[in-house]
């Protein structure tokens, strides 16, 4: 039978080795490096936003609301709701979204897609907005057959 990991035995074995002199760890040959102040490595200079790449981006994402891929042979949809993308998968059924992904930008939610799935064979699609014009609350409510 063996000896349990967690008894008396085993903490005074623990114990004895502990009490034991420790080798003295050997110190690196040469000189030390020497040490820069961070007044040296502070950033003086400005950082500069590239303004034309920025709306260049901001365009892309805002060119359409859903786009689809086929990520390693399942489909994958990433629809805008307000500022963020959601992530349905298989299909675009509410209980196939990802309920534990929503990002504020599509290039984000692309990359995330194309590592848990695999990679878009065909590249990433923006679908269609639908021709028809979206029926205000209203109009809903106004209709004979009471939806």
């Amino acid at each position: 039978m063996s000896v349990p990991a967690y008894s008396l035995e085993a903490w005074r074995r623990l114990r004895a080795q502990k009490e034991l002199p420790r080798p003295a760890e050997p110190k690196p040959e040469g000189p030390e490096p020497r040490t820069i102040p961070w007044q040296q490595w502070f950033a003086t200079a400005p950082i500069e936003i590239d303004q034309e790449a920025l709306k260049a981006r901001t365009r892309q994402d805002d060119s359409a609301d859903i786009y689809m891929a086929n990520c390693g042979g399942t489909m994958v949809w990433l629809v805008r709701q307000g500022p963020r993308w959601l992530m349905f998968a298989g299909s675009r059924r509410p209980d196939s979204r990802r309920r534990d992904f929503a990002s504020p930008s599509l290039e984000h939610s692309k990359q995330t897609a194309e590592r848990w799935y695999g990679p878009a064979h065909d590249g990433w699609h923006a679908e269609e907005p639908s021709r028809k014009p979206r029926r205000t609350r209203e109009a809903i409510e106004a209709e004979p057959d009471g939806i």
